[in-house]
């Protein structure tokens, strides 16, 4: 690897796989993937660690790959951690200015009061998303405070925690296969990050991230974060209700999924016949693709019909004129969008291209498929943080380390429309 360009990795732990991608940043819109792999993730079951050795064998199995395609050595990166137990709120913070000036001291100390209401004793503050600054009594808020004049300030900030323990185990299985961590990010964060354009975050758009164990949801508008939740469903649910309603082997169920699977039976012909093979001496079946596809349509309409109520809940379906975009394996099966467009009532499509990451010719249909989607956010966020940091500063809690750490990311105006569903 050229040293005097400056490189960043990217691991994103999934519940199924480990991604891992390592690029050079060349400017601040162009970074080149140089180095690429993944590798099955046999410790994990609902984005939850199930198996540490397992989970540390992947990390080294799918960086050994990258270091290879690289020629290089990695020793830290930034991380993508698993949202399967995410908690999340919308919370606010008010103090008064010191000297009517407003600095860093007042803002920061916002994020501490909203903090105080809502951290449990028993989680950890990973993100923390500003949404925005009220100055005294003022109706709208403003970009950037600092050295604004005002009596007080309310800060409104979206606050993403997870278990303390799931961070003590990733940060083990991560020290374990010999990597330490620049910077930790919710994979939804990631995600998002890498598959929304601007101007979806801009006007209003939900990400759905069906993954192997769970569901992810982010919304975005005037492009800040607004909602944030997890649905515990996802991609290894239907392998099992296809091996538990087939009679077959969860591995017999994957593979059928993959190769016949489909949730559009307008695309099926009636006359699409699939044999299944039994477990152990047990015979095997025949049915028609129409009876997969029914086992799968039911999961796929619970999963959609969960989105929706989260949506109506929160007022959040009403700002969606970019409607949904769909990403993460489980989304790429046959009719998933025309499937969303249907249960959820408004535009869907499936999720864009990293654009701000690029790769050799061969190698970028690789790059385009979903499961680098959350590694490819994670360069581009790593891009963009050193000005993010400046413009609000990112807080450590204590000198401990990584897992003492989240991300504070600039304030931005959010309007009217936003503020009601704060």
């Amino acid at each position: 690897m050229n040293e005097a360009v400056p490189s960043v990795v990217a691991i994103d732990i999934g519940t199924h796989k480990v991604s891992v991608l390592i690029g050079r940043i060349h400017a601040p819109d162009q970074i080149e993937v140089i180095g690429m792999a993944h590798a099955p993730n046999r410790g994990m079951s609902k984005g939850i660690i199930r198996n540490l050795d397992k989970v540390v064998a992947a990390i080294k199995d799918a960086v050994a790959q990258a270091e290879d395609m690289a020629d290089c050595r990695i020793h830290t990166a930034w991380v993508a951690i698993p949202s399967a137990e995410l908690k999340s709120f919308n919370a606010s913070g008010r103090t008064p200015v010191m000297n009517q000036t407003i600095t860093t001291t007042e803002i920061v100390r916002t994020l501490e009061m909203a903090k105080s209401s809502h951290l449990m004793p028993d989680h950890y503050l990973t993100n923390a998303v500003p949404l925005g600054v009220a100055i005294d009594d003022q109706p709208e808020w403003v970009d950037h405070p600092i050295n604004m004049s005002g009596n007080f300030i309310t800060g409104h900030y979206h606050l993403m925690m997870l278990p303390i323990n799931t961070m003590q185990n990733l940060d083990k299985a991560l020290k374990s296969a010999g990597i330490g961590v620049e910077r930790t990010i919710i994979s939804t964060l990631a995600t998002s990050e890498a598959v929304l354009l601007k101007d979806e975050k801009e006007y209003g758009v939900c990400m759905i991230d069906i993954g192997a164990g769970t569901t992810n949801i982010a919304v975005y508008l005037e492009n800040r974060l607004i909602l944030s939740h997890t649905l515990q469903r996802g991609g290894e649910h239907v392998t099992r209700d296809i091996a538990s309603v087939l009679q077959t082997s969860t591995e017999q169920a994957e593979n059928l999924k993959i190769r016949y699977g489909c949730v559009d039976l307008s695309a099926i012909k009636p006359d699409q016949m699939i044999q299944i093979p039994g477990i152990g001496i047990a015979p095997g079946m025949i049915i028609s693709r129409i009876e997969l596809a029914d086992i799968i349509v039911a999961r796929y309409e619970e999963i959609f019909e969960e989105v929706r109520q989260q949506l109506e809940q929160s007022g959040a379906i009403n700002v969606l004129r970019h409607g949904v975009v769909l990403t993460g394996d489980a989304c790429q099966i046959e009719g998933a969008v025309a499937l969303a467009r249907r249960v959820l009532g408004v535009s869907a499509h499936l999720g864009n291209p990293p654009l701000a990451v690029d790769i050799s010719e061969e190698k970028r249909p690789l790059l385009r498929r979903s499961i680098y989607a959350t590694a490819s956010g994670l360069l581009m966020y790593s891009q963009n943080e050193q000005q993010r940091a400046s413009e609000v500063g990112v807080e450590e809690q204590s000198n401990d380390g990584w897992l003492q750490q989240y991300v504070v990311q600039p304030v931005q105006t959010i309007l009217e429309k936003l503020r009601q569903l704060v």
